[in-house]
């Protein structure tokens, strides 16, 4: 197989998201500086730099255990990984890895590396390094270390070659390598100079980096800003901006002011539709819309309270009137998910979900509830848009019976949810739903298998839906990996786990002097820092 393989076409919008925050061993996070180990920046001036925000902290930098939306600005500008994605496709292209092969019993992988990379502390990449990456990645073993869980070994036959032999099969593991989540180079020679006995340098990387990117961190203040630098031994072309400037803005109103005001060059997501279509008569912005990986979905809490009881999640399902929750909330920027996987996965019909509309089934329901009411959870992280969804739900619930609450809730806390007792938890949880990649073994793994965290809510557990997933993970080719990942996504339908709203689009707005937005599938309210450019 060659990367020029597209192994998954996308017909319109993408879909597949997904973000977290890992629970560190460390002490809580510091307001720091970034390292002098790190490589000189370039000499900037105030039209060098990029100036935009992020509605909420993302926590650690660190890229073994970030597994966030909110950051990979961050992360995809400082690390680098063997592949990515092309812009706004599913085929594969060339990261660190140049090329690459893969054996026809699908257990051998083979990487050619480019030469002439360097860390930020100025060493030379080598292909062992992957070797030192991957395992610590799995000693880490936060959200994203699922991705090499099945793998057997790795050798480097040379200093350009690197080899991954894999236990069995598995389907997705290029799409894996080429996520925004990805394994990343990680600089052997800092996490050990910066290693605090055994944490492999995770309390200094809360704050630092080791990467090989375009940009290095140099200032990373939680609930202020965080401030990255051109990195001038990159191996790839030089940004046009040589500082980032990230400020943390939890209110989308106050950063549309800023932007409109010039002091924001970018806002990449959380614009209430009104926004974006009164923007979009701006001059001095530009409103461009992109497909993007990610649904909107509402989850229900089915392991305690009253929608254990899984006639009632059925009921909700059907009684919800979808098409009048979105397009007040997102116009003609998304539409009604009528599959269970996001739009262009598989063929139509091959994962359907889309609820007969019936309201009678809950009205009966209701009638026999002791308590009627609901606690509903928006993820602060969707912004204005997802506050409207939710207060849209609420109406539509009260109106049958239900006395619904709608509360914001910190993306902290919801990616805590998994490990918390089960009183805490939202009876209802408004939030993306999609997978790490762009495959759908990324969205089931994460979010439904059992024991998975931190993005399986509320600890959803159906032996025959591990068996399913487990099944298509290492099926010897896609026509027959296709059809476990359609029974899997069956099964999860027949439990009412959640309902799948909306596949949306992301809206990014720019400056009138920024352009060249790159964008991919993947990687929902983010664009390519590195490849942005300055007006001329």
């Amino acid at each position: 197989m060659s990367h020029s393989v597209d192994r998954r076409t996308f017909l319109k919008r993408g879909g597949a998201l997904a973000g977290g925050i890992a629970v560190l061993g460390q002490s809580g996070l510091l307001a720091a500086c970034g390292s002098s180990d790190s490589g000189s920046a370039s000499a900037t001036s105030a039209s060098d730099t990029l100036r935009f925000a992020f509605l909420a902290d993302m926590q650690v930098p660190d890229p073994d255990i970030f597994y966030e939306g909110e950051g990979l600005g961050v992360t995809l500008s400082v690390y680098d990984g063997l592949l990515t994605y092309a812009p706004d496709k599913s085929d594969f292209a060339p990261g660190l890895a140049e090329a690459w092969e893969v054996s026809t019993d699908g257990l051998t992988y083979t990487f050619h590396l480019r030469s002439g990379v360097t860390y930020h502390d100025g060493t030379a990449m080598q292909a062992a390094d992957f070797i030192a990456s991957f395992d610590r990645r799995t000693k880490v073993n936060q959200g994203p270390a699922y991705m090499l869980a099945d793998v057997a070994s790795t050798t480097a036959p040379d200093a350009s070659t690197l080899v991954i032999t894999m236990k069995h099969p598995v389907d997705p593991f290029l799409h894996y390598l080429a996520c925004p989540w990805s394994p990343k180079a990680v600089s052997p020679a800092l996490i050990k100079s910066k290693a605090v006995g055994d944490d492999l340098a995770q309390q200094w990387l809360q704050t630092n980096d080791a990467g090989t990117g375009p940009y290095t961190i140099k200032e990373f203040v939680p609930s202020s800003h965080y401030t990255l630098v051109a990195y001038d031994g990159y191996w790839g072309p030089k940004p046009d901006f040589t500082t980032i400037d990230i400020q943390i803005i939890p209110d989308v109103t106050t950063q549309r002011l800023k932007l409109e005001a010039g002091d924001l060059d970018l806002v990449t997501k959380g614009l209430p539709i009104g926004d974006v279509e009164s923007l979009s008569k701006n001059s001095k912005v530009t409103v461009t819309r992109y497909p993007v990986a990610t649904k909107t979905a509402l989850y229900f809490n089915a392991t305690s309270g009253m929608f254990a009881d899984k006639a009632l999640r059925q009921a909700v399902r059907e009684a919800l009137d979808v098409p009048a929750l979105i397009e007040p909330s997102y116009g003609d920027t998304a539409t009604v998910s009528t599959q269970f996987y996001p739009v262009g996965f598989y063929a139509d019909g091959v994962a359907p979900d889309s609820p007969t509309k019936d309201t009678s089934k809950l009205q009966a329901l209701v009638k026999t509830l002791d308590s009627k009411k609901v606690d509903l959870a928006v993820d602060e992280q969707g912004g204005a848009t997802d506050r409207r969804v939710a207060e849209l739900i609420q109406t539509q619930l009260q109106a049958l019976g239900l006395d619904v609450t709608v509360r914001g809730m910190p993306t902290s806390q919801t990616f805590a949810m998994s490990g918390q007792p089960d009183a805490p938890r939202p009876d209802l949880l408004l939030n993306v739903a999609g997978g790490d990649a762009l495959h759908a073994d990324a969205e089931v793994r994460i979010f439904f298998r059992t024991g998975a965290q931190p993005l399986n809510w509320y600890n959803y557990s159906d032996p025959a839906v591990d068996a399913a997933m487990d099944a298509g993970l290492s099926s010897p080719n896609t026509e027959e990996a296709t059809k476990h990942y359609a029974e899997c996504a069956g099964l999860i339908v027949d439990q009412a786990w959640l309902v799948n709203l909306a596949d949306i689009e992301d809206v990014v707005i720019t400056a009138a002097g920024v352009t060249n937005v790159v964008h991919d599938l993947a990687a929902g309210h983010t664009v390519r820092l590195a490849e942005l450019k300055k007006k001329v």
